[in-house]
């Protein structure tokens, strides 16, 4: 039979496997942004304070109520020393975008979280 054209449907097309990866690429970028924009909270390693100064982790309790100046709010752990018989804390800071904790460790910093504000 000359003429007829036939497609062999079982192997697969280069054209539709792109099409999926493409699909695929732009579904997972979209999880990503969404994630970040959804997230109720995170933690970053430093803060930028309203007069310019930086708080970074591994700073001394000192060093950061200078940058910080007047707080918001102070809460100190429960337990009044951990395993390693160091005293610990936190402090929250309101900023602009949001709250920011910073926990210590001893007297040093630890973590910094930050909750945006969900206006």
């Amino acid at each position: 039979m000359k003429g007829i054209f036939f497609v062999d449907l079982t192997s697969p097309v280069r054209s539709v496997s792109s099409i999926n990866t493409i699909v695929v690429l732009v579904s997972a970028i979209a999880l990503t942004l969404a994630s970040s924009v959804f997230a109720a909270s995170w933690e970053t390693s430093a803060m930028r304070t309203p007069g310019g100064g930086l708080v970074r982790t591994g700073m001394t309790r000192q060093e950061v109520l200078k940058e910080l100046g007047s707080l918001q709010h102070t809460r100190a752990n429960t337990a009044a020393r951990g395993k390693s018989g160091k005293k610990g804390g936190s402090l929250t800071y309101r900023a602009d975008d949001g709250l920011y904790t910073i926990t210590f460790s001893g007297e040093r910093v630890s973590k910094i979280v930050v909750t945006p504000n969900r206006d």
